[in-house]
């Protein structure tokens, strides 16, 4: 049965307003679509901070649509957790809602410490080894947070249909412009003014989503700052490519693009180390960001894949009554996703229940009071106990702001670590142990010894090859020890040896001369040279005044470590336990 919904998305910009008609969940038809800017104040982060003030903005929008209609308002806020989880296979909503509010805790730590509303949508069934499972979207967003669309809505006298979470909504969408084979992987890029959402999909499957905070305002900051511009001559020259190409260097515009660009950079790195097997086949961009001249060019140098757009969008019938371009659709994608198929971020109708519950609780307090009073009546002794027992309730009262303090501090604790290991995640794949490779360079000009020459160094992943030349053996195992004896350095090894001996003469016997010609020794380890060094002692004495006038070549191998650098994650202590000596997860990789 068809259903007319307003789809409302609002965001720290401007606010989008779409009257649409669910045919199923996965079509609908776009009966018309609005813009208008959101009320400076009123909006921070996915939070109503002015219901007047945002309700008076839609309202001048929605005028002449039917009284009591049904909207769905689609919320983005980073506040809002959303995780990817495989549960056991179970029939029904009811049997799914019990297994992710048993492990809720699990999935969403920060749920402990606040009211907080969860909402799942099936993402697929599938068969492994352990037998057939659940692939499913789950979020969870504060209670509080999503309220304030409901007083919205209250203002509007409007029906809450569904509240939706916008990774959710284009989610939705996507899945029906993808294709079926899911083999084909594909990075889809909503670059809005703001943020950047980032979705890598394995055919209709989202398999990544994160998001960034640059988008198309970072870019026209980043250009207003370099060409000295107005921000509207900056938002002209990025429409114009001719006139971009003319007046921009290639340098000007990378430093312009840089931080969006290395952000998506580096999910992508990250997918990469994770799927080393699902190589990005195409790129698709959409969002007002799309807009940005240039910007499929850089993407396609940085990330090797052809930038492609949306021409049509499968699913979305227009009404030409809308006067809606396939340009405009795009930046309405959140809000058609949401008509398809929204997550379920709505609170129950619980009102009554908490109504009863408040008034036992009023009762309950009545009778205690009246019980005091005619025991205060009755005996002096009972006068006298109720003052004790007050004064009991007084400090077990002090006793709990206490712990509501230690409660706030926990909860600023815990965003805190979450925060770091965000970043730490990040910062982990960036790190080498070349970086060691400046301290090595500059122990070697105190270690190795004089008359040795470095012919070649290459350094891979703290993998160290040099190839030295070296006046004997004898320098070539003092090398080997001292090299050794560094802290950061191990597996050191001589791989090869080559010896050249150039008229070897002996004092005792100056007429005999040996002349070796180049022999080379394979795998020659420390020990070997060190019993080579003794032999020549045991021959010629302990000073037996060798000329060798030669070259001894060897390559040797060495491994470098950063004894500084601790990857993975910080473990969140637990605050009613003992403290653990250590809280370094070193096993590292978090997602």
């Amino acid at each position: 049965m068809d259903q007319r919904l307003l789809s409302i998305y609002i965001g720290a910009e401007v606010i989008r307003i779409v009257d649409a008609t669910r045919k199923s969940a996965t079509s609908i038809t776009v009966n018309s679509v609005d813009e208008v800017s959101t009320p400076a104040g009123s909006f921070d982060d996915g939070y109503i901070t002015d219901v007047l003030e945002i309700a008076s903005a839609i309202r001048s929008k929605i005028i002449g649509k039917s009284n009591k209609a049904k909207a769905i308002f689609t919320i983005s806020s980073k506040k809002i957790a959303s995780k990817e989880v495989v549960i056991p296979f179970v029939n029904g909503k009811k049997k799914i809602d019990s297994v992710l509010n048993a492990n809720s805790s699990e999935y969403f730590p920060m749920s402990t410490t606040g009211e907080f509303i969860f909402a799942y949508n099936v993402m697929e069934s599938f068969q492994d080894d352990d037998g057939k499972k659940l692939r499913i979207n789950a979020v969870a967003a504060p209670k509080d947070l999503v309220e304030g669309y409901y007083e919205i809505a209250d203002e509007l006298k409007l029906i809450v249909y569904d509240i939706d979470y916008v990774g959710n909504s284009v989610q939705q969408l996507l899945k029906l412009q993808m294709s079926d084979n899911e083999n084909d992987t594909n990075l889809v890029l909503q670059i809005e003014k703001d943020a950047t959402f980032v979705n890598i999909m394995a055919g209709k499957d989202i398999i990544l989503q994160r998001s960034v905070p640059y988008g198309k305002n970072a870019v026209i900051n980043s250009i207003m700052e370099i060409k000295k511009l107005t921000e509207k001559e900056a938002i002209e020259l990025l429409r114009d490519k001719t006139r971009m190409d003319r007046s921009v260097s290639d340098e000007e515009y990378s430093e312009a693009v840089r931080y969006l660009i290395s952000s998506i950079g580096r999910i992508v790195e990250y997918h990469r180390s994770r799927n080393p097997e699902r190589i990005i086949d195409g790129i698709n961009v959409f969002g007002e960001g799309a807009s940005i001249a240039g910007i499929d060019e850089v993407l396609r140098q940085e990330l090797g894949a052809e930038v492609t757009r949306f021409n049509t969008l499968n699913g979305i019938k227009v009404s030409q009554k809308s006067y809606l371009s396939a340009d405009q659709a795009l930046r309405f994608l959140a809000c058609f996703g949401a008509v398809l198929n929204p997550i379920g971020l709505k609170i129950e109708n619980n009102k009554k229940g908490e109504a009863s519950s408040a008034d036992i609780s009023k009762i309950l307090i009545v009778v205690d009071i009246l019980v005091a009073l005619v025991m205060i009546g009755i005996c002096a002794y009972f006068q006298v106990k109720y003052v004790l027992k007050k004064a009991d309730v007084d400090f077990k009262k002090s006793q709990i702001d206490q712990m509501e303090i230690a409660e706030q501090v926990a909860d600023e604790y815990e965003k805190t670590v979450q925060s770091y290991n965000t970043v730490k995640v990040f910062a982990d794949t960036t790190h080498s142990d070349n970086i060691k490779l400046f301290t090595l360079l500059e122990d070697m000009e105190d270690l190795l010894p004089t008359g040795t020459e470095v012919s070649s160094l290459e350094c891979a992943e703290g993998g160290v090859t040099m190839v030295i030349h070296a006046r004997s053996k004898e320098q070539i195992a003092d090398a080997i020890v001292q090299f050794k004896s560094l802290p950061y350095v191990s597996d050191v090894m001589v791989a090869s040896l080559e010896e050249h001996l150039d008229d070897m003469i002996i004092a005792d016997n100056p007429e005999d001369i040996y002349t070796t010609d180049y022999t080379t020794v394979e795998n020659t380890d420390l020990a070997k040279l060190l019993m080579e060094k003794q032999l020549i002692r045991s021959l010629f004495g302990d000073d037996p005044q060798i000329d060798t006038g030669k070259d001894v070549v060897y390559q040797i191998t060495l491994q470098l470590h950063d004894l500084d650098f601790v990857a993975g994650e910080i473990q969140l202590t637990d605050t009613n336990a003992a403290p653990a000596e250590n809280t370094e997860n070193v096993e590292g990789g978090a997602e």
